[in-house]
């Protein structure tokens, strides 16, 4: 075969090879023969031949080719015979510098990209609905779907008027629209002045992305695609990630955007022009192709914004996933990682691999989630943003490279907004991501993949057979979540709503601090009839199963005065009596509140100290012991109240035994404090929150006391330091 032999510099030049034409020829820096170059006016054109690499870069030498052969940009000052000729470039000066502007370009669009996706992350899917759910609750549905419909109408109208002419000016001006949505957002102070600013918002990001994804072939010359998308992606997820800026107010968060957005406008003058060449391989983009990843992105995207919605609006998992300077930095590794790892997947065409590593992270971070896998979360946010990080990259570049704005659209139409409604509509109703659909979604991904790598089947199946193994064990419950809405019921039939509210009000503190971590408003909107109930005359109930154990609910539900003399409560015995199943009903409701806030309530425990700079007089403590404290633990602290029998774990001795629940080395009035006023989780040992804290340091001194009387006192004496006698 003929060879074109070429004198390139080390990445890439643009000789000239007549009037009116431009050949450029892309290299890394050695002699490979039988690869390809290509040829271009500035729309660009793909011409395959092969080429070889010498050490000059100022010279292009064409050796005789037949005619039929030789690309017409060459034609120009070849002879009839078609023998070659030196198409002198001159000197390096005289060459336009085509490896800076090639450079200048990828990296534009790598940032193009990264600006984009910040803009969605931190602004269009998080901070707009913050600032919509802080002005009307009851509207956000409405700003949801002002976002999704104007964001496909904005990707249709972008398909429609895209051409490589009008590349610069439709993404300069997407990111100056998107940024003024942003502004708008992060000032609007009512409902009407948020809702245009959604519209505009969501029309100018569809656009961007159909207008981004068909540029960015012909922008990188198709030179390391799925790379310069994964830094792109990686970097958005990570700066979004920031500690200081995902704590950021929404309105700090909407400016920030607003920022982004407009220092990318200018972005679009480095992303130079050009019709994407044509794709040696169509397969993925025939029509099966295109049914096919469409059916694994929106599968991918549906899981990802179920699982968003119910980390977002499920405190307990947002602790471990989205709290603290560790797990955000982590996630921001994890996501950067991933990401640039898709990218070079995707160059090497791997995307099957990607999409199927993608699904089987998110189906066991969605399991985790869901406490599928035993109720284990600690590793639940890692292995989500693993998932979302590499199907992200994939979501773009399968539009970008094929070039055809037609296919952007209908991807990020039917997969992006379509699927992100989908999953965030059934995380609404149902407050998870069922196992179910977790299984459907890794058998949709794996047939669509086509079932033909055997890693990629294993993988599949080993992670069906957990989450399905997980959901089997999952299914054994369902008897005790029947239990739990017939308990709601007897709640709801008893009149438990006319003296037990259901609301901890967020913003007073004494509200948070004796019943526990507050509750969106949204999530109890939706609820089934809502119990906020008519008058608070008992304890707020909203998280009493972190509270109260079942054992204790049973006992006070039977004998209110027995467990807390002086109550007004009525007895329940009626509930319990033998065939009756509306006693173990209610118990099992009641402990189902607030259960998942445990780590939550357990911090907040933690960081609880007493005030003791007022404390209870003597007199006083005894008048509450004899009150609160005597039914379980007897009026010397012996464990011999008439309750103690009735116990699952009977009372401590105090003057015969060390302290059970203190352990050595540890400030001993404070722990005693802690466990006074809020008493040992799935113990019968209630807390008594509603007491004061002079009241609560002065049973402490009066328990020590009981303790330091007795035989435990000097059995104690040699396991505990006493910080707070100084020694």
């Amino acid at each position: 075969m003929s060879r074109l032999s070429a004198m390139l510099p080390w990445n890439q030049t643009w000789v000239h090879g007549g009037p009116g034409s431009l050949l450029r020829l892309a290299f890394g820096g050695q002699a490979v023969p039988a690869t390809t170059f290509r040829t271009s006016y500035m729309e660009g054109r793909a011409l395959s031949r092969p080429w070889t690499t010498r050490s000059r870069f100022d010279e292009l030498t064409v050796p005789s080719l037949p005619r039929e052969v030789v690309p017409p940009e060459m034609a120009v000052g070849m002879n009839d015979s078609g023998s070659g000729c030196d198409c002198r470039g001159g000197s390096a000066s005289s060459l336009p510098a085509g490896r800076a502007a090639g450079s200048r370009s990828w990296w534009a669009a790598a940032a193009a990209v990264a600006a984009t996706y910040f803009y969605f992350l931190i602004f269009a899917e998080f901070a707009l609905l913050e600032l919509a759910r802080a002005i009307n609750p009851d509207g956000l549905r409405v700003v949801m779907i002002a976002l999704g419909g104007s964001g496909v109408s904005g990707a249709v109208f972008a398909a429609w008027i895209f051409t490589v002419e009008r590349q610069r000016a439709l993404l300069a001006w997407a990111f100056r629209t998107a940024a003024l949505a942003a502004a708008a957002a992060s000032v609007a102070g009512s409902f009407g002045a948020l809702l245009p600013a959604a519209i505009l918002a969501g029309g100018s990001l569809g656009a961007l992305t159909v207008a981004l994804a068909s540029a960015l072939r012909g922008a990188t010359g198709g030179f390391r695609l799925g790379t310069c998308i994964g830094i792109g992606t990686g970097t958005a997820y990570a700066l979004s990630n920031l500690p200081w800026l995902f704590a950021a107010s929404p309105a700090f968060q909407a400016a920030a955007a607003a920022a982004v957005a407009l220092a990318a406008s200018w972005l679009a003058r480095g992303m130079e022009p050009a019709e994407p060449d044509e794709l040696g391989s169509r397969a993925d983009y025939a029509a099966g192709g295109v049914v096919r990843w469409l059916t694994i992105l929106l599968a991918l995207v549906w899981m990802d914004s179920a699982a968003f919605y119910v980390i977002q609006h499920v405190s307990a998992l947002r602790e471990v996933t989205w709290t603290g300077t560790g797990a955000l930095t982590g996630n921001a590794a994890v996501h950067l990682g991933f990401a640039v790892l898709a990218g070079v997947l995707l160059d090497r065409g791997r995307a099957a691999v990607v999409a199927a590593l993608a699904v089987a992270l998110l189906a066991v971070g969605c399991s985790m989630l869901n406490g599928t896998l035993g109720g284990w979360t600690a590793g639940a946010g890692w292995f989500y943003a693993a998932g979302v990080s590499l199907y992200s990259v994939v979501l773009v570049h399968y539009p970008a490279r094929s070039g055809r704005p037609w296919l952007a659209a209908l991807v990020f139409a039917v997969a992006g907004w379509g699927g992100s409604a989908l999953g965030i509509g059934m995380a609404q109703d149902l407050a998870q991501v069922p196992p179910a659909f977790v299984v459907a979604a890794l058998l949709v991904v794996a047939t669509a993949l086509g079932w033909r790598l055997v890693a990629l089947r294993r993988g599949a199946i080993a992670a069906a057979v957990l989450v399905s193994g997980g959901a089997i064990v999952r299914g054994e419950s369902s008897a005790e979540t029947a239990l739990i809405q017939h308990g709601r019921e007897v709640y709801i039939a008893e009149g438990c709503i006319h003296c037990h509210s259901q609301f901890i009000r967020p913003l007073v503190p004494q509200d948070v601090e004796q019943w526990g971590p507050a509750e969106p408003l949204q999530r109890s909107l939706s609820a089934a009839p809502p119990l906020f109930g008519t008058r608070r005359q008992g304890p707020d109930l909203a998280r009493v199963g972190n509270r109260r154990s079942p054992e204790w609910n049973r006992l006070h539900l039977m004998s209110p005065q027995a467990v807390s003399p002086g109550s007004r409560m009525p007895a329940y015995a009626h509930l319990f009596k033998p065939g009756d199943e509306r006693g173990a009903a209610l118990v099992a409701y009641l402990a189902s509140l607030g259960a998942e806030t445990m780590a939550e309530r357990q911090a907040q425990i933690a960081a609880w100290v007493p005030d003791t700079t007022v404390v209870a007089d003597p007199a006083v403590a005894r008048r509450r012991f004899a009150q609160l404290c005597t039914p379980c633990h007897g009026a010397a602290g012996r464990g011999d109240g008439r309750m103690a029998a009735a116990l699952s774990l009977p009372p401590p001795d105090w003057q015969a035994a060390g302290w059970r629940r203190v352990p050595p080395g540890i400030p001993i009035e404070p722990a005693l404090s802690r466990i006074i006023k809020f008493g040992i989780p799935g113990s019968p040992m209630a807390g008594h929150e509603y007491l004061p804290d002079a009241d609560v340091v002065g049973l402490a001194r009066l328990v020590r006391s009981l303790h330091d009387s007795g035989a435990g006192g000097r059995a104690g004496s040699s396991s505990h330091e006493d910080p707070d006698r100084g020694g």
